[in-house]
């Protein structure tokens, strides 16, 4: 018997609702203005490093980190442990931003049973409250955990088990309202549940005034003979969403697919095509929302220039509230003298005033240049992207575009409310950097993060709090080994 979850009935607010339903619909209410929340009062610096963690062998690819209010960070990281020695695995752990001591918690274990981290996600909301969502192996599978941490209680949550055991490795996504209410969306190939077997876009939504999952998974994608991957989201503070991934078509040829989440019904909208069909493939989305619901979209797009050269640039769409629907694509930037591709793009929306930061890695063609970490601004008063920042810190005179020896890496990027931004990126001469800028104004010289000359970095992540303070945390490999640490912009 085929198994569906199609229409999956959910008891809220008293009410049995399908939430899954129309082809097409709108976003609920439209939040409500809010006072405005400042950005940094002044200029600022970074702390000296401290130690957040000790191997053995910390993971970086679990390294997530997340901010709120003043004096709220979270960072959640995996390393080895003998818990069950001598069955070592690597497991998750937490630590959070102490202001009134400067300091940083000792880490918590979040797992509550064995099983080696294979996924992790991080997000946290405007009161100080923070979701952690990760996948793990268990004995009967590769299976989805939670936990919340309480601004009120200032602990985490036992872990929740959200999922049955999946038949892969999805990739995953988890987004938070400004005010708590959290969306949580991944792709998975269902063989054991599903005969015949088929790629599915899944979805599960935290509710904060119940302070509780919403299940069951609801999946997006109507379309579910092709691969689904990478699944970006976006919610406004009316818990309203919207969510996007990558997934071929019948020919093999990648597109970026949305759908919405209306709070007002309950209702996920059956998914449409955003990225241009008459171009090439378009990969790996990013989304980000201000505070009045308007959000910008941005990835890849392939395409071919007039003498037949396939280039890949990055499309940018606008979602526009008054008029609930998506603006046309159009491209933000590309490099038609070298026919170089731009990769991993991702974005960060200032909610208060709708300005935007896009940042990506730029990889020019043909060899021996080097790569670039660069983006692109928007300024929400003109509705127009504007600027093009260069992040990485070597610049070839003959083009300040293209690098010199040293290959930027994929900018992690932040905002606060007021347009204050940062953006962090590791190169391949093993630096980390920094560059912060003040709203309005230009991104400030970019600043190296490391504890020690001589250390090696091998990536950085980081976030920023509603007033402009930062937090970055990187690992470094050194003659004591692998160490994670952390620095405060503030």
């Amino acid at each position: 018997m085929r198994f569906y979850f199609r229409c999956a009935s959910l008891f809220v607010m008293g009410l049995a609702l399908c939430e899954f339903g129309c082809a097409v619909c709108p976003l609920g209410v439209a939040p409500s203005p809010r006072n405005p929340i400042a950005g940094a009062s002044s200029i600022m610096r970074w702390s000296k490093p401290q130690r957040l963690s000790a191997g053995p062998s910390l993971s970086w690819e679990h390294t997530r980190v997340a901010a709120g209010p003043s004096g709220s960070a979270f960072a959640v990281f995996a390393h080895v442990t003998t818990q069950n020695a001598p069955h070592d695995y690597t497991a998750i752990y937490a630590s959070r931003y102490d202001a009134t001591s400067d300091t940083w918690t000792p880490e918590q274990p979040l797992q509550s049973q064995p099983g080696n981290l294979l996924r992790s996600s991080l997000a946290a909301d405007e009161q100080g409250n923070a979701l952690a969502v990760w996948l793990q192996q268990t004995p009967a599978g590769n299976t989805f955990f939670a936990s919340h941490f309480s601004a009120a209680t200032g602990q985490w949550s036992l872990a929740l088990q959200l999922t049955f055991p999946v038949d892969d490795t999805p990739t995953m996504r988890l987004a938070m309202s400004p005010t708590g209410d959290a969306v949580f969306v991944w792709t998975t190939l269902c063989k054991t549940l599903c005969k015949p077997a088929e790629h599915r876009v899944m979805a599960m939504r935290y509710g904060v005034a119940s302070n509780r999952w919403v299940q069951p998974p609801v999946p997006l994608n109507s379309a579910r003979d092709t691969p689904s991957l990478w699944p970006a989201a976006a919610l406004d503070a009316n818990a309203n969403a919207l969510v996007q991934w990558q997934q071929a078509d019948t020919r093999g040829t990648q597109a970026i697919h949305g759908s919405t989440y209306n709070a007002d019904t309950f209702q996920w909208c059956g998914d449409a095509i955003l990225s241009r069909t008459n171009y090439g493939a378009a990969t790996t989305p990013a989304i980000a929302m201000d505070a009045a619901g308007n959000a910008l979209a941005v990835w890849p797009q392939h395409f071919s220039t007039l003498s037949g050269e396939l280039m890949q640039g990055i499309d940018a769409r606008r979602y526009d509230r008054k008029s609930n629907a998506w603006q046309p694509a159009e491209r933000i930037d590309s490099h038609i003298s070298d026919y170089g591709g731009m990769f991993n793009p991702s974005i960060v929306v200032a909610t208060n005033t709708g300005d935007a930061l896009a940042g990506w890695l730029y990889i020019p063609h043909p060899p021996p240049l080097t790569g670039a970490a660069e983006g692109r601004v928007y300024i929400a008063a003109n509705e127009a992207w504007d600027i093009r920042p260069r992040f990485d810190r070597s610049v070839d005179p003959n083009n300040p575009r293209l690098g010199g020896t040293v290959t930027g890496g994929y900018p992690v990027l932040a905002s606060d409310p007021a347009g204050d931004q940062v953006a962090l990126w590791a190169q391949s001469d093993h630096t980390a950097w920094a560059s912060y800028q003040y709203a309005p104004g230009n991104f400030r010289p970019p600043e190296p993060l490391r504890s020690a000359p001589g250390a090696v970095v091998g990536a950085i992540t980081g976030a920023m709090e509603l007033n402009g303070h930062a937090t970055a945390v990187w690992i470094e490999t050194a003659a004591d080994g692998d160490n994670l640490w952390v620095a405060r912009y503030q």
